[in-house]
């Protein structure tokens, strides 16, 4: 099954960037029935946070499954948050997450995109 993905920064040195993934190019990989998108530091990353020095090089993978998209902290040292209405929450394991929802790696804020 082909899946795609538009990501949208929130804040950081890449305000305003769209970062468009799809599997038909290859990107991400098919894991235990998920496409699954890795996040962080190291080039080799999916999406390659170059510019933050809070992301972990492994820092967060997005999972997206028939049921919808997960976020996952990858045990990274500064956490990965959720935006609530309350205040910000850390992710511990897997959580389920809602397109347009803000999430945080490192310092920078992402949006999954309608």
């Amino acid at each position: 099954m082909e899946t795609s993905v538009d990501l949208m920064v929130m804040s950081g040195v890449e305000d305003g960037r769209m970062i468009s993934l799809s599997s038909a190019n290859g990107e991400g990989k098919q894991e235990d029935g998920a496409w699954v998108i890795r996040m962080g530091r190291r080039e080799d990353n999916d999406i390659w946070l170059r510019y933050d020095s809070f992301a972990s090089r492994y820092h967060a993978r997005l999972h997206c499954r028939e049921t919808g998209w997960w976020l996952e902290d990858c045990n990274s040292k500064n956490h990965t948050y959720i935006e609530t209405d309350e205040d910000d929450a850390m992710v511990s394991g897997t959580i389920p997450l809602q397109v347009g929802q803000l999430f945080r790696i490192g310092r920078t804020w992402f949006r999954i995109q309608v």
